[in-house]
């Protein structure tokens, strides 16, 4: 249907657009940030009188107190004939939560319902992190690793020919050198990457400005045509964490926030040992994959 092909297009099309104001706002200075974006809609062409049901939240702290402690939304429409669309999310510095479901009735048999239903979450952070500490001078050469432990799942199917159905989650971790305007991007896709840990480098410098940022996607939609399945959920309610790990342990790891991004600082006391156990996993495959150190 050509209608909701658009609205799964804008809903990509968000994920994006947010993505480069991030990388924009770091261009002007931009200290901290946290954004949040929830969009359900169900609607209905026939038979009877059109029913369309939307509901739209949103929020964007950038250097405010509202974005140094955790903002969360939910949404949901329910259409007279069962059809609904429903999102959550939860944003806050170095952690992101994100849900979406939908559900609609077949177009066959009788009544024949012709319509379609979605829901989207999106969540981002954004913090400064000055690059000093450790008894360095300004000029030394240091790296830092940003890391993102994602834990959560889509309904399958996730996708059917023509649209009908589609189900997504993703993820993206940026670490940008505000000072030598350098970056490093890593995106994760639900449907082709397995969840767990997963990370990035970037080489800088004692003196420097580093911009951490994070984002969380889910989208969920279904249309009377699906055959498929009537039911899709994007379920990412269970959190992603993003951390900082620098090559020297003293190094600054607060940003302008006053958010700690060290892994000690942020887990849950349920995952501690979990997360504990996965570090120690990702730095060995990393000191495999690098080699040697002359």
């Amino acid at each position: 249907m050509k209608t909701q092909n658009s609205m799964t297009r804008s809903g990509a099309g968000l994920c994006l657009t947010l993505g480069l104001l991030l990388a924009a706002a770091g261009a002007q200075a931009q200290n901290y940030q946290i954004t949040g974006h929830v969009n359900t809609l169900a609607s209905t062409f026939a038979p009877g009188p059109r029913e369309d049901l939307q509901r739209t939240e949103h929020f964007n702290w950038m250097d405010q107190p509202e974005a140094q402690v955790p903002q969360s939304l939910a949404a949901r429409v329910d259409g007279s004939n069962g059809g609904y669309g429903w999102a959550t999310l939860e944003a806050s510095m170095g952690r992101l939560k994100a849900f979406a479901e939908s559900a609609y009735p077949s177009g066959i048999p009788a009544p024949y319902y012709y319509g379609y239903s979605f829901g989207t979450a999106q969540a981002t952070f954004a913090d400064t992190v000055q690059v000093q500490g450790a008894g360095l001078a300004p000029g030394a050469p240091v790296r830092y690793e940003l890391l993102l432990w994602i834990e959560g799942q889509i309904s399958q199917p996730s996708f059917e020919v023509g649209g009908h159905l589609a189900v997504d989650g993703v993820a993206e971790i940026r670490l940008t050198d505000r000072t030598s305007n350098t970056q490093k991007i890593f995106s994760w896709n639900a449907k082709t990457q397995s969840t767990g840990w997963y990370s990035l480098a970037l080489d800088t410098e004692v003196g420097h400005s580093l911009m951490v940022s994070g984002m969380l996607y889910a989208s969920a939609s279904v249309d009377s045509s699906a055959t498929l399945a009537r039911w899709a959920q994007s379920d990412f309610s269970h959190t992603a964490n993003f951390y900082l790990r620098p090559s020297v342990a003293a190094l600054n790891t607060v940003g302008a926030s006053g958010h700690d991004f060290t892994v000690s600082a942020v887990p849950e006391p349920s995952s501690a040992a979990l997360l504990a156990l996965g570090l120690l996993g990702l730095g060995l495959r990393l000191q495999q994959r690098r080699g040697p150190q002359s």
